[in-house]
């Protein structure tokens, strides 16, 4: 596609949006909430107590993907200029490329994945979330050695009971439970883990140890998790029990055509490659879905018995779509040809070497999938949260895609504090705005000041948002998300749930939710059948420091330049490939100053380039972030991928989300946001290069 075409497309694309943009909806009350299960929960609620101990429980709710996405993926519909410049992996290794529409593509290949053994513990779950999130961090680094979490860490903190004590912040189980990935997923957002496999090693038992055991650093936590689409199946077999017909369908029972089976798998695949891997379940069990008598010498597995039980977590490290079915047992094989492959937790001398092929027909392995794909180091100095596990059901209603849902939190006002990011879990795809009041918990829109925008449209899961950092002053704050969904609006609640690991969940209630953004409800004043509303907050996070804002010069004109921006805290419009010695020669200032690395360090190699990110530091403590133009990658430099990851972002394209200083710096014009006008200056300057 031509770049005229292109942005013609691109403008008429506007226009429609801006002809159709705006709509009118019916009022929505309250009181029309409702509790939406899937329809697996259900079943498994009808389960004995003994059932529901060897088994996993389900998630309680689904999604669909947006038609839009779904079209982009059957129709490959990336413009060919977006095709021609995007990363083939955000791995910065040497001839690592790959696509979701290669037939073949293993993780092993490009990362030293190790196999690791969970022995007699139950610990599964746990090995294939953090599995999940040493990928992703081997590829935002670049390196083909993974970090290695504890897993033994992850499941205590978790349990109740300790030989010197009660876990305060404990589910309802105890050592040798079982878990979900969903538990550890809540533990690596809420400030618990994760914690270095040296400082709290695997043991191979499931004994009960002192509380005291768990007082250990937390080395990462997780920014951002995803829920990947899944697919529902139903079978024909024939006389021996092989399936010769499979029906797939969404969470509310619609008919996929294969294109879109096809295209949901290449969502899984491409979030493999750029991501990492991802954790999902099979009914390990069972012995007759294994293709050899003995179940550790297996290669293959297939269920297609809607009615068994998941019992184990595996990790999707992989694909083979010429995988033959005839590898899979006779009475079990699936109707084509292909697999996913699985990273098992029971060694390297079981299995294929530590791995099994699931075929994509099994029942299980596209029914419940995570994945994380963003991490950080421990960049905070307080969490508050009602939202200790995560959410957990959801509710919705129908009408209006737009609803507010917010907290408040009491603080000490005698403490200086920052707010810096707030971390939003969400149940369908949407776009969030995020306000805050610094000064109180009067939630009213007119009271509140707007810190953050997602920009685009975010995937189903959790999504921790940078924002203008802003001083907190008074001895309570508001946090308010406004939530634009692709359907009805709907949102995620913590909440007691009966005979489950959560049973013993409680709130204070200081959660909100509102239609218009004026009208306010407490969220226990709901009723809301199926649900104890008593017990329920919605899942907002709020990360704070006691380092103070960015601060304007004590005197004026103690900094200007020529030729760069200097507003807010920033100094934009450095061009790329500006060495130290250039940037300086273009500040004048009468104070002090040094220029800071991002690591902290100080940045004294006249020769060197400055990047996006680093920052000038003034002797009257002002500090102001440094911000190369184009420069999405923030390495100082404008290459394709800047110009990819620009374009990406504007396309609302799954996983590439600019925000912070990259946002920043792909704000072409300094208008405050990324439009076709930012676009087309990028493609202007990288021509000219």
């Amino acid at each position: 596609m031509s770049f005229k075409s292109f942005y013609k497309k691109l403008a008429i694309t506007l226009t429609i949006i801006f002809a159709f943009g705006i709509v009118i909806s019916k009022v929505v009350l309250a009181s029309d909430f409702e509790l939406e299960l899937t329809n697996e929960y259900k079943e498994w609620e009808k389960m004995s107590e003994e059932e529901k101990e060897n088994s996993i429980m389900p998630k309680t709710f689904s999604f669909n993907v947006p038609d839009n996405i779904l079209e982009e993926e059957k129709q490959n519909s990336i413009p060919d200029l977006v095709g021609s410049l995007k990363p083939k992996s955000k791995i910065n290794l040497e001839n690592v490329s790959a696509s979701s529409s290669d037939s073949v593509y293993n993780l092993a290949n490009d990362l030293n994945i190790r196999v690791e053994n969970q022995g007699i513990t139950n610990e599964c779950w746990a090995f294939s979330v953090l599995k999940s999130m040493e990928t992703n961090i081997a590829l935002e680094s670049g390196v083909t050695e993974l970090r290695d979490f504890s897993e033994r860490h992850m499941d205590y903190s978790l349990i109740k009971t300790f030989t010197d004590g009660t876990n305060p912040n404990a589910l309802n189980r105890e050592a040798g439970d079982g878990g979900l990935p969903i538990m550890g997923l809540a533990y690596l957002t809420n400030g618990s883990g994760a914690v270095l496999e040296e400082d709290m090693p695997f043991e191979n038992n499931m004994d009960v140890i002192s509380l005291e055991s768990l007082n250990k650093d937390v080395d990462t936590i997780v920014t951002d998790y995803q829920l990947l689409p899944t697919i529902n199946k139903k079978y024909t077999k024939d006389s021996k029990g092989n399936t010769i017909l499979v029906e797939y369908t969404d969470s509310n029972g619609n008919p996929y055509t294969d294109e879109e089976v096809k295209a949901i798998r290449n969502i899984i695949k491409q979030y493999i490659i750029d991501n990492g891997a991802i954790a999902s379940f099979t009914a390990g069990s069972k012995s007759e879905y294994y293709n050899t008598s003995n179940i550790f010498d297996a290669t293959a597995y297939n269920c297609n018995n809607t009615s068994v039980i998941r019992d184990h977590a595996i990790t999707i490290v992989g694909w083979d779509d010429n995988y033959s079915k005839d590898n899979f047992k006779e009475g079990t094989k699936p109707s084509t040809d292909g697999a996913y492959i699985a990273l098992n937790t029971y060694g390297e001398e079981n299995f294929d070497s530590g791995y099994i092929y699931i075929s994509y027909e099994d029942f299980f392995i596209e029914s419940e999938l995570y994945g994380v794909c963003g991490t950080s180091e421990v960049d905070y100095d307080k969490i508050y949260q009602y939202d200790y596990f995560g959410g957990i059901l959801k509710l919705g209603t129908t009408g209006s895609k737009v609803g507010y849902f917010g907290n408040t939190f009491d603080r000490n006002i005698n403490e200086e504090e920052v707010l810096n990011s707030v971390g939003v879990t969400l149940c369908d795809y949407s776009r969030v705005e995020i306000y805050v009041n610094p000064e109180g918990s009067d939630l009213k829109l007119n009271n509140l000041i707007k810190v953050g925008d997602s920009g685009v449209t975010l995937e189903p899961g959790y999504h921790r948002i940078d924002i203008t950092p802003t001083n907190l002053t008074g001895d309570s704050f508001g946090i308010v998300i406004k939530q634009t969904s692709t359907e009805d609006f709907s949102f995620e609640i913590e909440a007691a749930v009966e005979n489950t690991n959560y049973d013993s969940i409680t709130s204070e209630h200081r959660s909100y939710i509102s239609l218009d953004g004026s009208t306010w409800t407490n969220l226990s004043a709901l009723s809301v059948g199926g649900v104890n509303m008593s017990t329920a907050d919605v899942c907002i996070k709020a990360f704070t420091s006691a380092e103070p804002n960015h601060q304007e010069p004590e005197e004026d004109g103690n900094i200007n330049s020529d030729l760069y921006l200097i507003e807010d805290g920033y100094i934009m419009n450095i061009r790329y490939s500006t060495t130290r010695e250039e940037f300086l020669s273009n500040i004048n200032t009468d104070l002090e100053y040094k220029i800071i690395n991002k690591d902290g360090s100080e940045f004294l190699d006249n020769n060197e380039i400055i990047q996006t990110g680093m920052k000038l530091r003034l002797s009257n403590n002002t500090e102001y972030s440094l911000i190369i133009r184009g420069d999405a990658n923030c390495d100082g430099v404008l290459t394709l991928t800047d110009f990819s990851k620009l374009l990406l972002h504007y396309l609302e394209k799954r996983g590439y989300v600019l925000t912070g200083d990259a946002a920043k710096a792909c704000d072409m014009n300094l208008d405050g946001k990324m439009s076709l006008t930012d676009v087309s200056q990028m493609i202007v300057l990288y021509t000219s290069i």
